[in-house]
């Protein structure tokens, strides 16, 4: 399975560095290119010390320690993400320059970035003229894969190598602890019948969104071990955009998951009581989670996918999976990857997020 989902990691990356010089005439300071994805590269200063960036990168940078960094992001992260205020206290006065979602420039504050001249911006699909100011003000335009767990872990590998020699340190430490998540999640997986897996259903933003084949969520609920029951229910939709979108309540019905996870809380609460809902197995038989939170969804674009599977695998086969302590492995995570420790109210919170 690991080869399966992952194949080779940074397989098909070409990273480079390249100082251009040394500190050259009239004072010029040394840039170095970084060259990734093998055609794609970042022409950047010796050291980053300012950066924009969008959405569940956030938490990437931070996790890199390059947190206090990030003088610009999007409204989402600075203002509703109180976990991250908590870890980063700076990004309270990191400049607004979308309220809208990562990569999805149609109000990107480009005059604000300019104004700032961070040294590189983490965000794709910007249009043409767009990304001409910013390249000719000097500022680094790197656009990264999303939308698989793959894709996850060659960024973190990517933006280690952008962000510095210390930063590609924490990456190299991040992706062992990965690998030796997922190879004990295999273990124990191996000991679980194909008859035996569980058929989940993933509630994402609403509960009648969800996301097929090929999608991160597939990735992660396959690695924990799940059967996504939506996995070909976007095969041949002209609409499907990442296979993921709307489904009806029938469809689900028929599906009958064992098990449903939610992204917000809300929606998990709400699919408890709602009537339609009520005579499917994963409600009758009290499996309605809401997705852990911490830094931001650990099902989402985060370092924290890797506790996500961990989490999935404990929470679908709890007697499996005796040797997944999630209260001790949320703790030894945050406090490796962030410096932070947490409390066994904050364990609590993160497990099981009441919004």
């Amino acid at each position: 399975m690991k080869k399966k989902i992952l194949g080779q990691f940074a397989g098909g990356i070409l990273l480079g560095w390249a100082l251009l010089g040394a500190a050259v005439a009239h004072g010029e300071e040394a840039r170095r290119v970084v060259r990734y994805y093998g055609d794609q590269q970042a022409t950047l200063p010796a050291r980053v010390d300012k950066i924009a960036v969008m959405g569940a990168h956030n938490a990437m940078v931070a996790m890199l320690g390059y947190g206090p960094n990030i003088v610009a992001t999007n409204r989402g992260v600075r203002d509703n993400m109180p976990i991250f205020r908590r870890f980063v206290p700076s990004i309270t006065q990191a400049a607004l320059i979308s309220n809208g979602e990562p990569n999805a420039p149609g109000d990107l504050n480009i005059e604000t970035l300019l104004h700032l001249k961070p040294d590189v911006i983490f965000m794709g699909n910007l249009p043409k003229t767009q990304v001409d100011l910013l390249e000719k003000s000097g500022i680094a335009i790197v656009a990264l894969r999303h939308n698989s767990m793959q894709n996850l872990r060659e960024r973190v590998a990517i933006s280690g190598d952008i962000l510095g020699d210390d930063a590609r340190k924490r990456a190299e430490d991040y992706r062992a602890y990965f690998d030796a998540n997922l190879a004990k999640v295999e273990r124990i997986l191996a000991r679980i019948p194909a008859e035996k897996r569980l058929k989940i259903y993933h509630a994402l933003n609403e509960p009648l969104t969800t996301s097929g084949r090929p999608s991160l969520n597939q990735d992660w609920m396959e690695m924990g071990g799940a059967i996504n029951i939506a996995e070909h229910w976007f095969e041949g939709a002209a609409n499907a955009v990442n296979t993921t979108g709307k489904v009806s309540m029938e469809a689900i019905v028929a599906a009958n998951p064992d098990v449903i996870v939610t992204l917000r809380a809300a929606d998990a609460a709400f699919i408890r009581r709602d009537p339609r809902w009520k005579n499917l197995n994963a409600v009758r038989n009290g499996r309605v989670y809401a997705n852990p939170k911490g830094m931001y969804w650990w099902c989402r674009e985060t370092p924290e996918e890797a506790l996500q599977f961990l989490w999935l695998a404990k929470t679908l086969y709890p007697e499996a999976a005796t040797e997944i302590d999630m209260k001790q492995e949320t703790r030894a995570f945050y406090k490796r990857f962030y410096g932070y420790e947490l409390s066994a109210a904050d364990v609590a919170e993160f497990l099981e997020p009441k919004e």
